[in-house]
């Protein structure tokens, strides 16, 4: 199992390359590319240009040897994907034009409805909401993991595994799945070993840390509460065939000006990650 970190661990329109750079220093040849940190005002993802800045940065991963595993995509809750412009389309042909495997993306909550008697609606609206997405995504040879969220009706497993079904069954072909964000799992007091439901469907991961219910920390493990032995001895029991993510960039965010405190507190999510590899 690979440990990947993401580029969110710096502030939103961070140069690319650079935190390619100092991600690769600090031993992390596997990225995630947080799309949605590059939509501000002048960023080139929002350009014109954003297909050549795309190319820029293939070429200089595969110059420094450096693997692009997965994306956070971008989307605007609860409007369909009816404009092919849209930025969450955008993001996705980024992902296919680099090589990534995985696109993380949000469902969308059923407002005013929320209570596990209307996970069958909340499935429907998500299916015909994601259908637009997942087509693309096929058409650029990449997936779509679906993350859980912290309020309903995405907090439930037994209401996201309907979502992910749905969709293969709708579009042969797809690879559609979902990312366990274990920081949302642990506002939402989901225990590690409840996973086990999703089966093969888990096919990535965001690995932070909070104390509980109610603020989503991302915070590097253990720091906060989560139960880290748990979770990695679920995984070897589910046979986890994907990579090890890295969502935890609230402390490199707060040591913005600090970059010595950053390179440190890199090396710790690199040191911390192989500790929980490693558990017995």
């Amino acid at each position: 199992m690979k440990i990947v970190n993401t580029t969110c661990v710096f502030p939103f329109n961070y140069d690319i390359f650079e935190a390619l750079k100092r991600l690769k220093k600090a031993g992390f040849n596997t990225i995630d590319i947080a799309v949605d940190y590059c939509v501000q005002n002048g960023a080139p993802f929002v350009s014109r240009c954003w297909k050549s800045w795309t190319k820029k940065i293939k070429e200089y991963a595969a110059s420094e040897n450096i693997e692009l595993y997965q994306c956070h995509g971008v989307g605007v809750p609860e409007e369909f994907y009816s404009d092919p412009n849209d930025l969450a389309y955008r993001a996705v042909e980024f992902a296919g034009m680099l090589g990534i495997k995985w696109v993380v993306m949000h469902p969308q909550e059923l407002k005013g409805k929320q209570t596990q008697e209307y996970d069958g609606e909340f499935a429907a609206k998500n299916i015909k909401w994601f259908g637009p997405i997942i087509d693309r995504a096929i058409k650029c040879g990449t997936g779509i993991a679906i993350e859980n969220l912290p309020w309903p009706n995405c907090n439930r497993i037994s209401a996201l595994i309907p979502i992910v079904d749905g969709l293969k069954a709708e579009h042969p072909g797809a690879r559609v799945g979902i990312c366990w964000d274990t920081g949302h799992a642990n506002i939402n007091g989901t225990r590690p070993a409840e996973i086990k439901a999703l089966g093969d469907r888990l096919v990535t991961l965001h690995v932070q840390d909070n104390h509980g219910w109610p603020s989503d920390e991302h915070l590097i493990p253990y720091y906060g509460t989560y139960d880290w032995e748990e979770f990695i001895h679920t995984l070897r029991e589910m046979d986890y065939k994907g990579e090890f993510v890295l969502e935890a960039h609230h402390q490199m965010l707060e040591a913005a000006d600090e970059p010595e405190k950053q390179e440190k507190l890199l090396r710790e999510m690199l040191d911390v990650s192989n500790k929980i590899l490693q558990l017995p």
